[in-house]
């Protein structure tokens, strides 16, 4: 489509961030679109981009009067669509544990408004960015959206994939002072419907052992410690032993911790399909999976038939898959390539093109 559009982005409520940050970058190198942006802080903006304070009138104003929106969450207080506006909707993952209208135990505090604003936003919806068939097929019944889906890859993951990287990993593991021959953990668990603090905050139940790990694992092993963005409260990061421990819960960009970390930790988080993008190994921590599946959750997988690699359901399991890494391609390359050809197969550095291509017109 020939000449300049307003287009409107907005990420986590106000973070520069994700696929739209992907598609924006794009855009900014490749047309000569305005790009306006729903920013807490506008400084992490790039020069040439606006920044448009969430829920002021101005943000009212672009949201009726763009061209395009672009977003990764429902936008809670959309409550009338412009006549203009192309809506694109990127999400932000694919699912194991049950979402939308496909969750059957929803309850946590606000479940029931958070469904009505998500079947008011789904309405406005021109397209929605897929990964794979099989969260297309989930989106579907989860979201009951009946428009376009564009089975592109996500935007996000292309920089796993990019020239840059290697870069962006010896540019983070030297800001931490690691050493190239260090191993580094991310752990990404998921937040607990039914895990919170005496106020009612989200809390990290803190089952991993670092303590156990700290005795076993080698010298100089980190660990970075990624909470859910709705966790609010945590154990501290304390170093313990040989392991050295790193918060990285608000670190702006997980991308780029998937590019530093050498193996990651996770649990029924969707990190664990973006990560797979990277080939790395992926050790999963289902300590409470059978209450988290039967009463907080539900999942769309048996987990034991989905999961990339092996399962440990304690610390000492988890320590043990750890120290025998060494073996882990040869153990675990038949599941984890069924698992990347199921979940990830367009997930090659170009979906931000082919993104841009189907809703812009621009190559």
């Amino acid at each position: 489509m020939a000449g300049t559009r307003r287009v409107f982005f907005e990420s986590w409520r106000g973070r520069y961030a994700d696929s739209p940050r992907a598609i924006s970058e794009y855009l900014a190198q490749n047309s000569d679109h305005q790009l306006h942006w729903v920013a807490t802080d506008p400084s992490q903006l790039p020069a040439g981009t606006s920044a448009v304070r969430r829920h002021s009138p101005d943000y009212f104003r672009r949201l009726l009067t763009c061209d395009y929106l672009i977003t990764n969450d429902i936008i809670s207080k959309h409550l009338v669509k412009g006549p203009g506006v192309t809506y694109v909707q990127a999400w932000h993952g694919t699912p194991l544990k049950k979402i939308g209208l496909d969750e059957t135990h929803a309850s946590y505090s606000g479940a029931a408004k958070h469904l009505k604003r998500m079947v008011r936003d789904v309405c406005k919806w021109d397209y929605l960015i897929s990964p794979s068939p099989e969260a297309s097929r989930i989106f579907r019944s989860a979201f009951d959206f009946q428009g376009p889906i564009l089975e592109t890859g996500y935007p996000r993951n292309d920089v796993l994939h990019s020239a840059e990287a290697d870069s962006i990993r010896e540019r983070l593991r030297s800001r931490w002072d690691i050493s190239g021959d260090q191993l580094v953990i991310l752990y990404a668990p998921t937040w607990r419907d039914n895990s919170k603090d005496s106020e009612g905050r989200f809390r990290d139940p803190a089952r991993l052992d670092l303590r156990a790990m700290g005795a076993s694992l080698p010298p100089g092993t980190v660990l970075l410690n990624r909470m859910h963005s709705v966790v609010a409260t945590q154990a501290p990061a304390e170093n313990q032993g040989n392991l050295r421990v790193l918060d990285v819960s608000s670190h702006p960009d997980i991308a780029e911790l998937y590019l530093a970390a050498d193996v990651m930790i996770s649990d029924y988080s969707s990190a664990v399909y973006d990560f797979a993008v990277t080939a790395k190994p992926i050790i999963l921590f289902a300590y409470d999976l059978e209450s988290y599946r039967d009463a907080v959750r539900g999942m769309y997988f048996d987990y034991h038939d989905w999961a990339p690699g092996p399962i440990a359901t304690d610390s000492e399991q988890v320590i043990a898959e750890l120290l025998a890494l060494p073996n882990y391609a040869r153990d675990y390359a038949g599941r984890y390539g069924r698992f990347t050809a199921r979940f990830c197969p367009y997930e090659d550095g170009r979906a931000t093109a082919r993104v841009v291509r189907a809703v812009f017109g621009l190559s």
